[in-house]
C-alpha cells in the first residue's frame, strides 16, 4: 500500500540491499500476469517491515488487481504469511525473526513493489500481525484481508462496539451474515457474536456446519426460493447487514429482509450494489461499500479514480490490528479451512485461474512457498 519513504533499521545478522533481486507475481499488462525474476527488493520505509515470505492465500480480489485495478508492473497479491527480516525506523511491534501475517495492497499502481505475491514481501506495521505457535503459516496467511475487511466493516463503518468479554451474549442488533461461508463470513460471524449481535447466517446446505460452528444464531439457505420469507418469519428486526458477496441478487435479497424501519447495509465488495437502494429507497436505509486497502492511511489510485490518504481510519487500524491479533492469539477467532497447496508462485497462478470461474466457500486456497 502506498507508503511514506524513509530510513530502516536492518537486522544485525542479514543486511539486506536494495541491489538484491526477488521474484514475484507481477501484472504484465490488463488481464495477463506473470511471474518474473530480478524484481527489485524493496526499498527502506520507516512504518513498513520486510518479510520472507512462507506461504500465500488467493482472493477475488486478486484477479480483480490483474484484471482491472492493477497497474502494470506492480505485484499482485494481499493475503501472505513469513518471517520478518528487517523492520524499519518507526516500527515498535516487531523485529527480525518475529512469524507473522498480513495484508498488503497488490497491484498498487502508486506503490508497485507492495503485492503480496512475492519471495520477499514489505507489509505495513498496521496491517500486520504475529502469527501464533498453533497456526501453521498456511493458516496464518487466509488472515489478514478478512480480519482488515471486517474489522473495517463492523468497526469503522458499521460503528458497533469493539470485541469485549463484557458484552453479554446477544445483548445487542440483530445482524445478517449474507455469503457466511466465505472466509470473510466466517469472520464477520465471529466478531459480531463477540461484539454482542444476534447473527443470521446465510449460505449453502452445503456448509452449514461451518456456519453454526463459528456461532451463528440461525441458518438459512439462501438456494431455497422462499429463503427471505423464512428469514422474515424468524426475525423482523435485522438492523445490521454484512454482504459478502455484494451482488445485484444479493443486494435484492438483503433488501427485502432489513428491518421495515430501516438500518445499515454493507457490501464489503465495491462498487455498491444498486439494486439495494432501487430496492429500498428511504433514508433509513442506510448503503455503503468500503476498500479495505483504506486502512493503510494512504493514498492509492484506480483507473479513472483517486483516494485521498484517510489518516482517522489508518489510526483505527493501528488499533484495530492489535485488538485483532490478541483474538486470533487468544483463540476467540478461528482461521476459515484451508485447502493448502504445493507449488509456490507457480501455483498461484493456476490457484488464481482456478478460481476466475468459481470463488471457493467453506474453505480458503493457500499456496505455501518453495523451499
Amino acid at each position: 500500500m502506498p507508503p511514506l519513504s524513509s530510513a530502516v533499521q536492518a537486522s544485525p545478522a542479514k543486511n539486506m540491499s536494495t541491489a538484491q533481486k526477488r521474484t514475484a507475481i507481477r501484472i504484465v499488462s490488463s488481464g495477463i500476469a506473470e511471474i518474473q525474476s530480478k524484481v527489485t527488493f524493496p526499498r527502506s520505509r520507516s512504518d513498513y517491515i520486510i518479510a520472507e515470505t512462507k506461504a500465500f492465500a488467493l482472493n477475488a480480489a486478486d484477479n480483480h488487481q490483474i484484471d482491472v485495478l492493477g497497474g502494470s508492473g506492480s505485484i499482485v497479491g494481499c493475503d501472505w504469511s513469513g518471517v520478518v527480516l528487517e523492520v524499519g525506523e518507526n516500527v515498535t511491534e516487531f523485529k527480525p525473526g518475529d512469524y507473522v501475517y498480513g495484508l498488503c495492497h497488490g497491484g498498487n499502481s502508486v506503490e508497485p513493489e507492495d503485492g503480496a505475491f512475492a519471495d520477499i514481501v514489505t507489509s505495513k506495521e498496521s496491517l500486520t500481525m504475529h502469527k501464533p505457535e498453533f497456526l501453521s503459516f498456511q493458516e496464518a496467511a487466509s488472515l489478514g484481508v478478512g480480519l482488515a475487511t471486517i474489522g473495517q466493516a463492523l468497526y469503522w463503518v458499521l460503528n458497533l462496539p469493539l470485541p469485549s468479554p463484557e458484552i453479554p451474549v446477544n445483548s445487542g442488533p440483530t445482524l445478517l451474515v449474507y455469503g457466511s461461508s466465505s472466509l470473510t463470513g466466517t469472520i464477520a460471524i465471529q466478531l459480531a457474536k463477540l461484539s454482542g449481535c444476534r447473527v443470521f447466517a446465510t449460505c449453502s446446505a452445503h456448509n452449514k456446519e461451518l456456519v453454526k460452528s463459528r456461532g451463528s444464531d440461525e441458518w438459512f439457505d439462501y438456494g431455497l426460493p422462499d429463503c427471505y420469507e423464512r428469514v422474515n418469519e424468524i426475525g423482523s428486526s435485522i438492523t445490521y447487514i454484512v454482504d459478502c458477496i455484494g451482488s445485484e441478487e444479493s443486494s435484492i435479497f438483503c433488501s427485502k429482509v432489513l428491518a421495515p424501519t430501516g438500518g445499515h447495509y454493507h457490501s464489503i465488495k465495491a462498487p455498491l450494489p444498486k439494486s439495494f437502494k432501487a430496492s429500498r429507497p428511504e433514508k433509513t436505509a442506510v448503503a455503503t461499500t468500503a476498500f479495505a486497502y483504506s486502512m493503510a492511511g494512504e493514498r492509492f489510485e484506480f483507473p479513472g479514480m483517486k483516494f485521498a490518504a484517510d489518516v482517522a481510519q489508518g489510526q483505527f487500524a493501528k488499533k484495530w490490528r492489535g485488538i485483532a491479533e490478541d483474538l486470533v492469539a487468544s483463540r476467540k477467532i478461528q482461521p476459515h479451512p484451508v485447502l493448502t497447496r504445493n507449488g509456490g508462485l507457480h501455483g498461484v497462478l493456476d490457484g488464481l485461474n482456478e478460481i476466475r470461474s468459481r470463488a471457493p466457500r467453506g474453505h480458503k486456497i493457500v499456496y505455501s512457498r518453495d523451499p
